[in-house]
């Protein structure tokens, strides 16, 4: 018998996104994997890039003339950037087809928690959205950073443009996948599966997220007492005093003066106190005025469901049995989810999360290597002498690269990374620091034989090549 191998391609989306195309084969076995497909914009430009992709996608599912189904095709969680092109390449993905499509069970329909769970956050959605339309016609505010957060944030779930210019709501994709496949799983934690079309015991997948428990779903650090319901409450509520209050600055009359930080009887007469006036608008003291400061609670609520939404990513871990490897596929999970790996059990058997980690040899870094989706204490034992780290990431997304753009990837986080696997990272857009490149002669980088393992491809229409990790 041969032996087992993998192809893990990551496409270049020219922005903020993933797409992952996993191709196993040993002997006359073969079974293809996608994890997520999606780009942050819908713009004219990022929809000709995923179709590009959609067609090679397309291309390699070709053999003698004949294009076969994904074998699974993995939807890590409801965010534009993950999954948009199950909207803007429909027709090409229905032309190859899908075999198995794998959810989380918070997309599972019927499933009373997760119902109320989705109810709740796209009831948010909604407020943030009226909140975001009200800001944007007040004139007499200054809005900055606070629409601009809010904006993007929308734009995780393709809200973030004009009507006119059709917005991708994840949810639509979730509804093509479901029209396309012939079966569709939707996976719990502690969940094991086996690679179709091999030997149950080649390729094991085992499930480590999204938590089933709210408080790792929804919070950090829950307090005692805390639970999903009361937070979801919390921010709802805090989203419609927060309506009200914007109501205060519409051109319509409005004498809700219970809905301002203050009452009138604590405002000051501008005429009778020029002088405190005047210190107060010093040119150059701006930094100093709380005016528009209560903007800040909007970004918090947009926040909080950001947070939410990365938390419910679907975690998977492929172990290849007899190799003893492991490719960790995390999502965008943020702390909550990583936390309540511990607690995840794979019923009979010696497999344990630290086990995974130890033996990890592919870790797929989670949310373009942002601070707060990669768990410190996991990192420290992927410790596998072959790690190799894929980070879908492109600083030239306008996000990241602007003045105090997002933190993408992360310093400090990139450096362990960078540690952990001896420099051997491979980056989506191609933009490696000089001590670990991807071409050989570099006596700072240890990718020794296993460079050979790395494939680049340019095809026409993508802003750089699709790398290609090859494990065995």
């Amino acid at each position: 018998m041969g032996k087992l191998e993998v192809n893990v391609s990551m496409y270049p989306v020219g922005e903020l996104g993933d797409c992952f195309l996993l191709k196993f084969s040993q002997d006359d076995a073969h079974c293809s994997v996608l994890i997520d497909s999606g780009s942050f914009s819908n713009s004219k430009a990022s929809i000709a890039r995923l179709r590009v992709i959609a067609e090679d996608i397309k291309q390699k599912q070709t053999l003698v003339g004949k294009v076969n189904p994904i074998d699974v095709v993995v939807g890590t969680h409801q965010h534009n950037d993950h999954l948009s092109n199950f909207v803007h390449s429909k027709d090409i993905f229905k032309e190859i087809g899908m075999k198995n499509v794998w959810l989380s069970w918070l997309d599972e329909p019927g499933n009373e928690h997760a119902d109320n769970i989705a109810k709740g956050e796209r009831k948010l959605v909604n407020k943030l959205e009226e909140i975001n339309a009200k800001i944007s016609k007040i004139t007499n505010l200054k809005k900055g950073q606070t629409a601009q957060r809010i904006n993007e944030i929308l734009g995780f779930y393709g809200l973030d443009k004009q009507p006119k210019q059709n917005p991708v709501i994840p949810q639509y994709a979730l509804n093509n996948l479901k029209e396309i496949a012939e079966a569709i799983s939707y996976l719990t934690p502690g969940k094991v599966l086996s690679l179709p079309s091999f030997p149950e015991d080649a390729v094991k997948i085992y499930v480590l997220g999204p938590p089933t428990d709210n408080d790792m779903l929804f919070d950090i650090n829950p307090g005692k007492g805390e639970s999903y319901d009361e937070k979801l409450k919390t921010a709802i509520n805090g989203t419609d005093a927060f309506l009200s209050a914007l109501t205060n600055f519409s051109d319509c009359p409005c004498d809700e003066e219970s809905y301002f930080p203050f009452n009138e009887r604590y405002k000051m007469d501008p005429t009778e106190h020029a002088g405190a006036i005047g210190s107060y608008n010093l040119k150059g003291q701006e930094w100093r005025k709380i005016d528009d400061d209560w903007l800040e609670q909007a970004e918090r609520l947009a926040l909080y469901l950001d947070t939410y939404t990365n938390n419910s990513s679907l975690v998977l871990a492929f172990e290849m049995v007899q190799a003893e490897k492991v490719l960790l596929f995390v999502g965008d999970a943020q702390t909550g989810n990583w936390l309540s790996w511990k607690k995840v059990d794979f019923g009979a058997g010696n497999t344990s999360v630290s086990n995974l980690l130890a033996r990890t040899v592919l870790y797929k870094v989670g949310h373009h290597c942002s601070h707060n989706a990669t768990l410190p204490e996991c990192l420290e034992k992927m410790t596998h002498p072959e790690l190799v780290a894929m980070i879908p990431v492109d600083i030239t997304d306008s996000h990241i690269s602007r003045k105090n753009g997002w933190k993408m990837p992360s310093a400090n986080l990139y450096k362990r990374i960078k540690e952990l696997a001896n420099g051997r990272i491979l980056r989506m857009d191609g933009n490696y620091q000089s001590d670990c490149p991807i071409e050989g002669g570099h006596a700072d980088t240890n990718w020794g034989a296993m460079l050979s393992h790395v494939n680049m491809e340019k095809i026409a229409g993508l802003n750089n090549e699709i790398v290609t990790y090859k494990i065995y």
